[in-house]
């Protein structure tokens, strides 16, 4: 792929994040602790789920500190609808070590160091919190980034961040970018997988389609292009 063609792809995905990304409270949540919450929850819950759960529960605990002190039967009360009991608990104990730190810091290493929280969760908070420019990459990206700037579907129960070839892609993608337009580029990649590409791509409704080199290929089905 050209350098112009990567160009216009970055360009036309910070355009379609600034537009129609946002969608949820957590993207705009700025205080680290709502950012991590909603990551966390996020984890094999649906993003409606989760933004009605969300919401109730920093209501209930509206800091990292409030939830430490919380009980169990409290919480689950509060988060039932998100479903996984035992998960939902955990929160209590992140927010104690978040408490023990200090808060939530601007680190890659403190963050993995907090219990169950992992590299994406980790450049979740860097990125939409603290401004660092790091790219958060799941299933999600993986997955609209192979088809776009490849031409191919992701290997299979490939974890993203075990994956070389995805680091690669995002590292040609997201060079030079600050922090800004990192957070505008990943959330135009969310509305691309959540609305288009999608298990079974709709192409014919992307906005890449002229640029994606999966959606140009001849075999592509035509009721796909």
């Amino acid at each position: 792929m050209r350098p112009e063609d990567r160009s216009r792809i970055a360009a036309s995905l910070a355009a379609l994040g600034i537009e129609r990304g946002y969608s949820y409270p957590w993207h705009r949540a700025e205080e680290p602790f709502r950012v991590l919450l909603a990551e966390y929850l996020l984890r094999r819950t649906t993003r409606k789920v989760v933004a009605r759960v969300y919401e109730r529960v920093l209501s209930r605990y509206p800091s990292a500190a409030a939830l430490a002190t919380a009980r169990d039967e409290d919480l689950w009360a509060v988060a039932r609808e998100a479903g996984l009991r035992r998960r939902t608990l955990q929160l209590i104990e992140i927010a104690r070590q978040i408490v023990q730190q200090g808060g939530v810091q601007p680190s890659r290493e403190r963050l993995l160091d907090l219990p169950f929280v992992g590299p994406y969760i980790a450049d979740a908070v860097l990125l939409y919190s603290f401004n660092e420019r790091v790219f958060p990459l799941d299933n999600n990206v993986q997955r609209v980034l192979y088809r776009v700037m490849q031409g191919t579907h992701p290997p299979k129960s490939m974890d993203p961040y075990r994956d070389k070839a995805l680091e690669q892609i995002a590292d040609v993608l997201t060079k030079n970018l600050d922090a800004v337009r990192l957070r505008h580029l990943h959330q135009g990649i969310l509305v691309v997988a959540w609305e288009v590409c999608r298990a079974a791509p709709i192409c014919r409704a992307c906005t890449l389609r002229t640029l994606c080199l999966y959606s140009t290929q001849s075999d592509v089905p035509a009721s796909l292009r």
